[in-house]
């Protein structure tokens, strides 16, 4: 009997282990697959979802695709924000939060169902429920049915469904708002449903909406059917329904009307003609990159790998033997490379269809403050492709660990084609080098660039990644948002992120990076001065900032913080540095004008030592060649004086 105890203990004791194992495996898909606590995850054989720290719904996918298009989803009760201060798994498919409105208690319980999350809002005397629902995705579908709202995103649809809502609508988010709740006994509740599936076609009917369908073929050129192609159905200029065609082409809408119109989902491919209940689509023969493959969201124990394609796709990785598998079908993939080493050399090939075959190679992050590596910093690469090669490919000989670009990756950000060169010109660099940018003002704060980039943990703003931070061996780097405009809501909440990043670090260096200089030696130039970040840099001991924005090179010493401007990766260069307009301000210590340049941090044990490089020189409107280091620095642990 005490043998047959031990054994079920020990078998107790796997199963508990594996558990534990499998959910630390959870690797969600999106433009915000963050985790924030792998204790709070549910999961039922159909579907995955977590509760954030804050006690909100953070993450809800099926795990066919496990693409989560959820970025934000909160709760006002009689129009009062509801926070959090516990939050309690109950079991695997049940999470109940605790919290506050400020005047009365608040508890919202999450219970898994099958197609989706059952959400109950309680508390005493409550009047009204506000549901704020934030989508993550790039250009998403909205449609309203009856007591029904749909939100249609790349790989997953979800119907929010509200039975006692007065009324639904947008304000930045999706808002649901109720003045209904059911009362027992003095306490209010509020009930509602968000159910998940591949498109909004197939929640209708499950939601049992569609009364007769409307049959069309998705078809190529040659007419050979096109499998799992998402097609949006519009009745003038109304969204109606979105449907996803299957193996043999064959898709249906809920809508009859003959005069309806379509249009592909993907923002990557095109419908040719609609002709006798065909969808024609100019899809091409051959597999080409869009996107060459690039590296982003670098960390001590993992990577993603980006990339786009022309035609929609599954894409295969092998990283050293090791197969990863991203099914989903699509021109875009972002996929994250996890269970590494710290500061290990890794090989990856890239195998999209049968034919198209591309290399990459990269070091993971140090988690040690030891060992000694070399980071890169750039900017203003937009207007001239021509340079911004030239760079991309001498910095690639450098084989750095990471490469900052300070803003303006491209000349405009909504336009699709323009990510299009960047990554193409950029490939020789960022298929050895991971890139963690910073948003400048040519990029508009566009989806696309929150599409392409990850960052290596949880940041804040939209889509948490307008700002963010992270450590690499001694360094502590902060990434910021100076587009912002000063003085506004959202300026003070990234403030306050700031101040608490830097409170919380006791890393040696701290690197802050944003697009626009405090300083600069030309009048009219450096006009973008925060005083409260310059007082926080001063009061936690920053050790450097560099920037962008002015197209040459510039460094100041100011209150005991190294500032630095690069703004010469391809942008037009600016000589007002050789003008009437020069005024040198009495903290610069370096300037020059008309490079093509970037800068090279060598980190060690007991100082990081900058090499400004030049890679080429504007004579009379061309570009010529050169080698030039314009300026060198270093700068001290924190303890130690600069």
């Amino acid at each position: 009997m005490k043998k047959y105890s031990f054994y079920l203990k020990f078998l107790t004791l796997l199963l508990l282990i594996f558990s534990i194992f499998s959910f630390s495996t959870i690797t969600f898909k999106g433009m915000t697959p963050f985790l924030d606590n792998e204790k709070f995850i549910m999961s039922n054989n159909n579907i995955v979802a977590s509760i954030s720290n804050e006690g909100f719904l953070e993450n809800l996918a099926t795990k066919d695709t496990m693409f989560d298009a959820l970025y934000n989803m909160y709760f006002t009760l009689d129009k009062r924000k509801v926070t959090f201060t516990k939050v309690e798994k109950v079991n695997e498919e049940k999470i109940i939060s605790y919290g506050t409105n400020g005047d009365k208690d608040v508890n919202v319980e999450y219970t898994l169902t099958q197609d989706g999350v059952h959400i109950s809002v309680i508390s005493k005397d409550a009047k009204e429920l506000r549901v704020f629902f934030k989508e993550s995705d790039v250009n998403p579908i909205f449609i309203k049915e009856k007591n029904y709202n749909f939100i249609q995103c790349r790989h997953i649809a979800y119907a929010i469904i509200f039975p006692n809502s007065l009324s639904m609508y947008r304000i930045g988010a999706l808002m649901s708002l109720s003045r209904k709740p059911t009362t027992t006994e003095n306490y209010s509740k509020f009930d509602f449903d968000i159910i998940v599936g591949k498109d909004v076609h197939s929640l209708k009917v499950k939601l049992n909406l569609v009364e007769a369908q409307k049959k069309l073929l998705v078809v190529d050129r040659k007419g050979n059917p096109l499998n799992n192609i998402k097609i949006v159905q519009l009745n003038g200029n109304t969204f109606v329904d979105v449907s996803t065609s299957n193996k043999n082409g064959e898709i249906y809408f809920s809508n009859l009307n003959e005069n309806c119109t379509y249009q592909v989902l993907n923002e990557d491919l095109n419908i040719e003609s609609t002709v006798e209940n065909k969808i024609i689509l100019n899809i091409p023969e051959k597999f080409e990159f869009l996107w060459e493959p690039y590296l982003t969201g670098l960390s001590t124990n993992s990577i993603y790998i980006g990339l786009k394609i022309n035609k929609p796709a599954s894409v295969v990785i092998n990283v050293d033997g090791k197969e990863i598998v991203d099914n989903l079908y699509d021109t875009f993939h972002i996929i994250k490379i996890d269970n590494l080493k710290p500061f290990s050399n890794y090989n990856a090939t890239i195998l999209v269809g049968k034919t198209l075959k591309e290399q990459l190679s990269f070091k993971t992050a140090e988690d040690k403050e030891y060992k000694e590596y070399k980071f890169l910093v750039y900017g203003d690469t937009r207007t001239n492709t021509d340079r911004h090669k030239i760079i991309c490919d001498e910095m690639s000989k450098e084989k750095a660990l990471l490469v900052i670009n300070t803003g303006d990756l491209v000349e405009s950000g909504p336009q699709l084609f323009e990510w299009n060169l960047f990554f193409e010109t950029g490939h020789l660099l960022f298929s050895t080098t991971a890139l963690l940018p910073v948003l400048g003002n040519h990029e508009h704060n566009t989806e696309y660039y929150y599409q392409a980039f990850m960052c290596p943990k949880k940041g804040g703003g939209d889509f948490f990644k307008q700002w963010y931070s992270y450590d690499i061996g001694p360094v502590h780097f902060i990434a910021l948002d100076s587009d912002i405009q000063e003085g506004t809501g959202l300026d003070e909440i990234q403030t306050e992120w700031l101040e608490n990043d830097l409170k919380n670090t006791d890393k040696p260096y701290i690197i802050v990076s944003f697009h626009h200089p405090f300083f600069s030696n030309v009048k009219d130039r450096g006009q973008q001065f925060r005083e409260k970040w310059h007082n926080l840099f001063v009061k936690y001991k920053v050790s450097a900032v560099f920037n962008g924005h002015i197209h040459h090179y510039e460094r100041f010493l100011k209150d005991g913080v190294m500032y630095i401007t690069t703004g010469g990766g391809g942008a037009p260069f600016g000589y007002g540095l050789y003008s009437e307009d020069a005024s040198y301000l009495p903290f610069s210590k370096a300037a020059a004008a008309g490079y093509l340049h970037y800068i090279i941090g060598n980190v060690s044990n007991n100082r990081i030592h900058f090499v400004v490089k030049a890679v080429g020189k504007e004579e009379n409107y061309k570009l010529v060649r050169t080698e030039k280091i314009l300026d060198e620095f270093e700068i001290l642990p924190r303890k130690s004086s600069n």
